[in-house]
């Protein structure tokens, strides 16, 4: 029994528990700012509160992040998915809710959970209080 209770032990050590809390996390604010967004339509307008694309995408910037530590890499990698958000923020909806959410992913990558909750924070409150014309 104490073989078995080590083997999970040393499981639980390798990343594994922390990266699928991280990914959790990032659900959870991707729908808590989905449904804030969702708010100022009518239900006929309203789209998914989890946006398959911006999962996808956030869950791999966070992945990569996780993966490389206190190098050039990190600064790179931001970069280009802050430039890549910037152009898909123009064609793709929700319009503006790519940029954020992808500096909110590479926050969460980077271990400053408390940065990416407030950042979170303030998303859902900028996409709760601005009113449905002006997106």
């Amino acid at each position: 029994m104490r073989t078995e209770v080590d083997r999970w032990l040393n499981a639980l050590s390798h990343g594994w528990v922390e990266l699928l809390t991280l990914l959790g996390m990032l659900a959870v604010a991707l729908v808590i700012i989905g449904w804030c967004y969702n708010r100022g339509f009518r239900p006929a307008d309203r789209g998914p509160v989890l946006r398959l694309p911006v999962l996808i995408i956030c869950a791999g910037l966070v992945v990569l992040l996780h993966y490389f530590r206190n190098e050039l890499w990190p600064a790179i990698i931001i970069g280009s998915t802050v430039l890549i958000a910037g152009f898909l923020s123009r064609n793709v909806h929700p319009r503006g809710l790519w940029l954020p959410i992808v500096i909110m992913s590479a926050l969460l990558g980077l271990g400053l959970h408390l940065s990416a909750v407030l950042l979170a924070a303030a998303i859902a409150f900028a996409a709760l209080f601005s009113a449905r014309q002006q997106r």
